[in-house]
């Protein structure tokens, strides 16, 4: 029994420290990782190295989109700070509590929504053209 439960505690302490995550200094971000994390650079050394580690992978995604990639990431960024903020902290807080499964599923439900908007706001500015 007592072996069963410091195994228990040793994995516990084990994972907690592969998940620790070492921080990043400002200097050892690429030039573009720099250009597009910018306005982080002022309280870059205080972010905790979590959230530094994060910001660093979604730089190094963003660099690897092509343009027509990160238009769409822009639209939607857009569209989402163009919400109140209640709606806002809704969607987080329903984002937060899905599973991976059910974010795929939201995904790929709405991706074919904001592209029909996209397509509708269009193609009213076309036909009110042709008047």
């Amino acid at each position: 029994m007592m072996s069963k439960a410091l195994a228990i505690i040793f994995l516990l302490i084990f994972c907690a420290a592969s998940h620790a995550q070492n921080p990043i200094a400002w200097e050892d971000l690429s030039a573009e990782q720099q250009r597009v994390l910018k306005r982080f650079e002022g309280r870059w050394s205080e972010l905790p190295p979590h959230k530094q580690n994060k910001l660093s992978r979604g730089a190094q995604n963003w660099q690897n989109m092509t343009p027509e990639k990160q238009d769409k990431v822009r639209e939607r960024y857009k569209w989402y700070k163009d919400l109140p903020p209640e709606k806002r902290e809704k969607l987080r807080e329903k984002w937060q509590s899905m599973s991976p499964e059910e974010r795929k599923e939201f995904r790929k439900k709405h991706k074919n929504k904001f592209k029909d908007k996209k397509y509708k706001k269009h193609k009213k500015k076309k036909d009110w053209d042709r008047d």
